[in-house]
């Protein structure tokens, strides 16, 4: 599955881009290889241990809604598949949830997350939240928990399963403001991971960003 091809490609080609997000509002662009995406997965699997969440737990990932494109959504999807959660998008019958910086109190223990460029903390922690930012005291250890075919690991119907199976991609592709659901997970952090390609997404740019994105990372239509 997704996590599986992620470790073969940190041992295989660690270096190479696997996710680069361009932040038009925020004048950034960061840059993750497969190594250094697998690192945070690591950091936030075992920050999914550290706040009690345990194997086979529904974790919200509010950010999936909120912030489709951003590189912390994907580290928090690919997190909680590591940990053998299943990532829902809504309710509260869940251990956690997990928010962007305008996070208000769910009725379940929550993470804030600043959705800074280099990750940083808040100034100011919303209320009733813990920081994402604590993620910085984890260890780096890879500790993949073992899931069944038929557990969903995306709500209501993709089964963990199915994400062996999905659709894959080679190469580069480049995705301008994406919008909330499956099909934009699918094809963003699924697919390159399955067929070694990678995504470039461009949040809260102009036309003039978006073409100069797509010929500085030499995106091919």
């Amino acid at each position: 599955m997704a996590i599986s091809a992620l470790q073969r490609r940190v041992a295989t080609d660690p270096a190479r881009p696997l996710f680069i997000h361009y932040d038009g509002e925020a004048g950034s662009r960061i840059e993750l290889s497969a190594k250094t995406f697998a690192n945070w997965v690591d950091k936030t699997c075992n920050f999914l241990d550290t706040l009690g969440v345990e194997p086979g737990e529904s974790v919200r990932v509010e950010l999936a809604n909120t912030h489709p494109g951003h590189w912390v959504t994907m580290v928090w999807v690919a997190a909680c598949w590591q940990r053998a959660c299943t990532v829902t998008t809504d309710g509260d019958d869940v251990a956690l949830a997990v928010a962007g910086p305008d996070a208000f109190a769910y009725r379940v223990p929550t993470v804030a997350c600043s959705l800074h460029p280099l990750g940083l903390a808040f100034e100011e922690v919303p209320e009733n939240c813990t920081d994402y930012a604590e993620v910085f005291s984890e260890p780096d250890v890879h500790a993949a928990e073992p899931t069944s075919p038929a557990q969903l690991a995306w709500t209501p119907d993709v089964t963990f399963a199915s994400l062996a199976t999905a659709e894959t991609r080679g190469e580069a592709a480049l995705f301008v403001d994406p919008r909330p659901g499956w099909g934009t997970m699918r094809r963003l952090l699924v697919a390159p991971l399955l067929g070694g390609g990678s995504t470039v997404v461009v949040t809260n740019g102009d036309d003039a960003l978006v073409e100069r994105v797509r010929r500085d990372e030499q995106i091919r239509d």
